[in-house]
């Protein structure tokens, strides 16, 4: 905060000093006292000091010296390490683009040019944290809007048009993976499409963690592929899965061979690293050509809601959403329009003497 209310009743002012990289008391800027009688006393001096700071090079006030702030202070870390390499990778190229203008210069001429193509739409929720915190008393207020705000840009339809595989396709992948692979990344990618568990949720998963007895699967972890660490789940809850009967196939077929479920090597674990080259094989022999993603979790959903017709809501339970099913319906679904329209008129013909009768 940079004005703050002491026990006193008096009000102290603070400013950002980039030369001290934190924030000092105006009385290290203006000289005098650094508290006030009034909140619009500390005001006035806040912005007197913050006048005076103005003066600063340009180098000083440089996107690229926020940058470099923004991604090393611990001030603006976010809570998974994870999210903070991603904000780094998604900033990185538009800083080195525009990284010797002053931040007051990134305007929306700036903000066109950087978006022309429409091919960077995914670093605009990144950009914008960054410049958030640029216009924040922590970061010094160094812009007083954020030019990446409210542009109404989409990131783009992402999955929601992409269409899984047929349940005859997974099986293939799964039966290739045998062949390719091994009896573990098979099994990876049987319990993986039939439970909608993510990769990092299925690398983590430790053999205490699925409780045959219940059907259950506690999602305890994942293994972040960005940090190389055990971290937690996605939205920083644990939860339970349903273990369902091709998973639990699929587990029990596998030796224990350590703590973990799915070992490529005895004592050890999956990841996106390891994973990678079998996946490889594995998609090119069994002819599919779309994600381990769409093939794996994307297809439960699907599968879940067309094949087995569960609510939505459900659905969502299952995958470890907290929106009641929303994005399911919006991506997961992909809702089989012949079927739908077959049970509309299965429904209706139930209906159809009882509506004969009242035309008669």
């Amino acid at each position: 905060m940079s004005l703050t209310k002491l026990p006193s009743g008096r009000w102290r002012a603070q400013v950002y000093d980039p030369a001290r990289g934190r924030n000092v008391s105006v009385s290290r800027i203006l000289g005098g006292q650094g508290t006030f009688q009034t909140k619009t006393e500390a005001k006035r001096a806040r912005e007197w000091a913050r006048e005076r700071l103005g003066d600063l090079s340009a180098e000083e006030t440089s996107l690229h010296s926020f940058w470099e702030r923004w991604t090393t202070d611990p001030l603006f870390a976010r809570p998974k390490e994870s999210t903070n390499i991603h904000n780094r990778e998604r900033t990185r190229a538009f800083v080195e683009r525009y990284g010797t203008r002053t931040m007051d210069t990134i305007d929306d001429a700036v903000v066109a040019d950087w978006l022309a193509g429409g091919k960077r739409n995914g670093t605009i929720p990144a950009l914008r944290a960054m410049f958030n915190d640029a216009a924040s008393a922590k970061g010094g207020r160094r812009v007083r809007r954020n030019p990446f705000a409210r542009l109404g840009v989409s990131r783009g339809p992402g999955r929601r048009h992409e269409q899984p595989p047929t349940e005859e396709q997974v099986w293939r992948i799964i039966g290739c993976a045998r062949e390719q692979a091994n009896p573990s990344f098979a099994a990876w990618l049987q319990v993986a499409a039939f439970t909608g568990l993510r990769p990092g949720e299925l690398d983590a998963l430790r053999r205490v963690n699925v409780d045959l007895g219940r059907s259950r699967i506690r999602v305890t972890e994942q293994f972040s592929a960005a940090t190389r660490t055990f971290t937690s789940p996605k939205n920083g809850q644990a939860r339970e899965a349903p273990l369902t009967e091709p998973a639990r196939e699929a587990i029990v077929s596998l030796p224990i061979e350590g703590e973990f479920c799915f070992a490529p090597i005895r004592g050890t674990h999956w990841t996106a690293a390891s994973r990678a080259y079998h996946w490889k094989a594995v998609r090119a022999a069994a002819g599919w050509s779309g994600s381990l993603y769409l093939a794996t979790r994307h297809f439960a959903g699907w599968y879940m809601v067309n094949e087995l017709e569960l609510p939505s809501e459900d659905v969502a339970i299952a995958l470890g959403h907290t929106d009641g099913g929303e994005l399911v319906r919006k991506l997961y679904g992909h809702r089989d329009r012949e079927r739908a329209l077959d049970r509309v008129t299965a429904a209706y013909e139930g209906t159809a003497s009882h509506t004969q009768m009242r035309l008669i």
